[in-house]
């Protein structure tokens, strides 16, 4: 039986949503590969993605598909839908997602955070089963800094999951890294460095043994509405058939 609203903590949805009004401008993708980013569709503006996760060896192929839409209510609150898992072979978690996302600058903790650009993240997803497993509900929180000098940005946070999207209900840890490459760019010069700089090293991982569980280092390119992103995924059992390519590709409207 899915879990019910009811059981599910919705504690953040009534205290967060008052972050939704400090102003800030859009940095990159919305999502790390699968992990929300603390970046956000900028107000009145559409970003649309596609993603992709295939292998075609070792005797166990597959192909899954995710789509993801979100709009900017304002430059700090977005609302989104995803429709999560379509493919071949079907998995049982196939779900169509309608939830919210918002972040918030740290900046009231004092000059050190500002200088780290500390961020606060928070969102829900309400995955309703396409396949007969019921709705649930997805909550997570993070905290972002991007370390000065280098601009690695990190993130670590908690994610709790129900059955319908993660396979059983689950509370686990979430992180990922994002490298910006434009400093690189620069020293390169010219048309090629141009598209190095438009790029960043990027990795995320979900601890546990869900449907997520796995860590995935990957390479974006961002330049202007348009962000593709190349990663492989490496599931948490070593070796397992969920290993494969991910590719996406997404747009700001």
């Amino acid at each position: 039986m899915a879990p019910s609203l009811s059981r599910r903590p919705v504690v953040l949805l009534l205290v967060l949503a008052g972050l939704a009004l400090a102003p800030a401008a859009l940095r990159a993708q919305q999502t790390i590969i699968n992990v929300p980013s603390v970046d956000q569709t900028k107000k009145g503006h559409v970003f649309f993605l596609h993603e992709t996760q295939a292998r075609s060896w070792g005797g166990q192929s597959f192909w899954q598909t995710t789509h993801f839409l979100t709009y900017g209510v304002t430059d700090r609150f977005e609302i989104a839908t995803t429709l999560y898992n379509f493919g071949t072979p079907l998995k049982q978690q196939v779900a169509l997602g309608i939830g919210w996302k918002t972040a918030q600058p740290l900046d009231f903790l004092g000059a050190g955070a500002k200088r780290w650009e500390a961020t606060f993240g928070a969102g829900q997803m309400v995955p309703i089963s396409l396949r007969g497993d019921g709705v649930g509900l997805w909550s997570y929180a993070q905290v972002a800094a991007r370390i000065p000098g280098i601009d690695l940005r990190v993130m670590g946070g908690i994610s709790n999951g129900p059955r319908n999207l993660f396979g059983f209900n689950t509370t686990h840890f979430i992180g990922s890294y994002e490298l910006p490459l434009e400093k690189l760019g620069h020293a390169i010069g010219g048309g090629f460095g141009d598209f190095v700089g438009h790029m960043a090293l990027l990795g995320e991982w979900w601890s546990g043994q869900h449907e997520f569980a796995d860590f995935v280092p990957g390479v974006n390119w961002h330049s202007g509405p348009l962000v593709v992103i190349l990663g492989y995924k490496f599931g948490n059992q070593p070796g397992t058939a969920s290993d494969g390519v991910i590719f996406e590709v997404g747009t700001t409207f």
